[in-house]
């Protein structure tokens, strides 16, 4: 099979595994052995991003040395060797937070660039350089750093679809669409929600889902965030209401163990859909099924404790309960919540496993908040500032800026006047 994550992506990930093994014994033998490791670094980086495991990443990492160094004077060979190695470093620092990887990513880019690449391969190199511009602005980069991710990603996705290779340009837009989301929510700027919901639903008719299964899921699902985000910025139940029906039907028609990582997406932005709607409604059972979304999330995670997409969902899912549990004046609810993140604490080394022991630190804050607000602060608030200042140490050492910021304004609002 040819090193094309559009043709990759309609693998489950058992053969995919077993493609990457074939593609290393083909490598060995190939009468072109560099473009050979190629095509097995790129099934080992769909592995790493389907299920965020470092050693196929590091895998992937020394094949394509291993590919510039067999391309023998090949320049375009060696160009297509360096950009590959630029994208394993930033879907590293995608996976993983990692601002090294994605300065490294961004040297590599350069480098690749003074090659005589191809058409099509100047366009992959104009949509890596947009994702990594878009996770700087996503990380908290100031507005113009924004403002010119959008701008290059729009330019990379018409290079990509005039280049051929439609499925690159679809991941381009939606490069943008999750930037022009995850901005229109923070600045509560409708303008923003409507352009990505927009261009999502426009992608999504191009698309076939069975040629394209994990794109169409990504597409889907961020058009449900879109319409989520919407729903609760403009408290409209309907939005809400199709969002969670969307993002639903994506959730059943991928299969879990197709990959872990996107259905732990689908299955966190499912949770949060109905957390919100049940907010709008004011309807309690809304927070039971938002806490059964979250639980599929958590566990295709668990393989993969130090993610910090983990710790999101972890930090999401614990405030679900706490929140279930405030809504309905349930003290004893509480009380077994507290009980169970105490024991989680016993598990969790603030040492061996810093974001899980933050996440449920803060998990403890908002029970003893809420706790607080139910029957009278009898010291719960002092203890809520506490962990909320020891887990905001650790999310900012990280550069985790969405738990950093959510848990300084849980600090600010604990913290006596």
């Amino acid at each position: 099979m040819a090193a094309d994550p559009s043709l990759l992506q309609l693998l489950p990930l058992q053969a995919l595994r077993a493609e990457s093994e074939a593609s290393a014994l083909a490598a060995r033998t190939a009468r072109t052995p560099a473009r050979a490791w190629l095509a097995h670094a790129a099934a080992l980086m769909e592995i790493a991003r389907r299920t965020g495991e470092v050693d196929a990443l590091g895998r992937a990492a020394s094949a394509l040395q291993r590919a510039r160094a067999l391309a023998q004077g090949d320049k375009r060979l060696t160009g297509e060797a360096i950009l590959a190695h630029a994208a394993v470093l930033a879907l590293a620092a995608d996976l993983f937070g990692d601002k090294e990887s994605a300065e490294v990513a961004r040297s590599k880019l350069d480098a690749a660039a003074a090659h005589p690449l191809s058409e099509l391969d100047r366009a992959r190199l104009a949509g890596l350089r947009g994702r990594l511009l878009a996770r700087e602005a996503l990380a908290g980069g100031m507005y113009t750093v924004r403002l010119a991710a959008l701008e290059v990603l729009a330019h990379a996705a018409a290079a990509l679809a005039t280049a051929g290779e439609a499925g690159a340009a679809a991941e381009a837009r939606c490069d943008r669409a999750e930037l022009l989301i995850a901005a229109g929510g923070e600045a509560k700027d409708r303008g923003w929600l409507d352009m990505a919901y927009e261009d999502l639903s426009a992608l999504a008719e191009t698309l076939d889902s069975a040629f394209h299964p994990l794109l169409m899921a990504r597409v889907e699902t961020l058009r449900g965030q879109a319409l989520a985000t919407l729903g609760d910025l403009m408290g409209d139940a309907a939005a809400l209401a199709e969002a969670v029906s969307l993002l639903r039907t994506v959730a059943e028609d991928l299969p879990a163990d197709h990959s872990p990582l996107d259905s732990a997406r689908i299955d966190h932005t499912l949770g949060l859909a109905l957390q919100a709607l049940g907010e709008a409604c004011e309807e309690e059972a809304l927070f039971d099924r938002a806490i059964e979304a979250f639980a599929p999330a958590l566990d295709a995670l668990d393989a993969q404790p130090m993610l910090p997409f983990r710790s999101v969902v972890a930090h999401d899912a614990a405030a679900c309960v706490a929140r279930r549990a405030e809504r309905r004046g349930d003290l004893p609810a509480l009380e077994r919540a507290e009980a169970a993140f105490r024991d989680a604490l016993k598990s969790h080394s603030a040492e061996k496993d810093p974001l899980s022991w933050a996440v449920t630190q803060v998990a403890l804050a908002r029970i003893y908040e809420a706790e607080a607000d139910l029957r009278g602060d009898t010291g719960e608030r002092a203890d809520a500032a506490f962990a909320l200042a020891s887990a905001l140490e650790v999310f900012s050492e990280r550069g985790l800026r969405s738990l950093s910021e959510s848990t300084l304004t849980a600090l600010e609002r604990v913290r006596p006047g």
